[in-house]
């Protein structure tokens, strides 16, 4: 971790340097225990500055709790860990990446949204992975909040994003 946050405050530095002073750093939350990247970490790492946004990949803290996720309050309880180490301002637009890997897969998996025979529920993907959006838009729309999305699907990336926009505004 202490790597980490030096290499990002260097990296931010010589960004600034060389005129990038108004992009955006995103250290994301990943799915493997023994990767760099809990939810934690990534909030101690985005303190380092203020331009620094947490991506939280949901389906990679489901998998590294193995399947904690289970309902709307848990998602609920990861933003106000977000909020309380951050503020509401980064909170409000804070980065959710749809890349969704299983537990032990040797490459990234990017899955649709639906439900199908294999995938009952319309999750994401099924494994420890698999995040139900649908409690998730339903918090983002009650906080008021305005992230920015990143969809995965394979294959059906602009389908799935629009389904994931029109869940969302459906709680508007």
């Amino acid at each position: 971790l202490e790597l980490a946050k030096d290499t990002l405050t260097r990296a931010r530095q010589q960004a600034v340097e060389q005129g990038f002073e108004k992009i955006h750093f995103c250290p994301e939350t990943m799915g493997k225990t023994n990767q760099l990247g809990n939810l934690t970490e990534v909030l101690e790492m985005c303190r380092l500055d203020d331009t620094f946004i947490p991506c939280i990949d949901f389906g990679h803290l489901n998998a590294r709790t193995f399947g904690g996720i289970k309902c709307g309050d848990d998602y609920e309880k990861m933003l106000d860990e977000v909020e309380n180490a951050l503020g509401a301002d980064r909170l409000k637009v804070f980065h959710i990446n749809g890349s969704l890997n299983p537990i032990g897969a040797k490459k990234d998996r990017h899955a649709n949204i639906g439900a199908d025979e294999t995938n009952p529920k319309g999750m994401d993907y099924i494994g420890f992975d698999a995040i139900n959006f649908e409690p998730l838009m339903e918090i983002i729309a009650k906080k008021n909040l305005s992230p920015v999305f990143i969809c995965e699907s394979s294959g059906t990336q602009a389908e799935d994003a629009l389904k994931m926009k029109e869940n969302y505004l459906s709680y508007k």
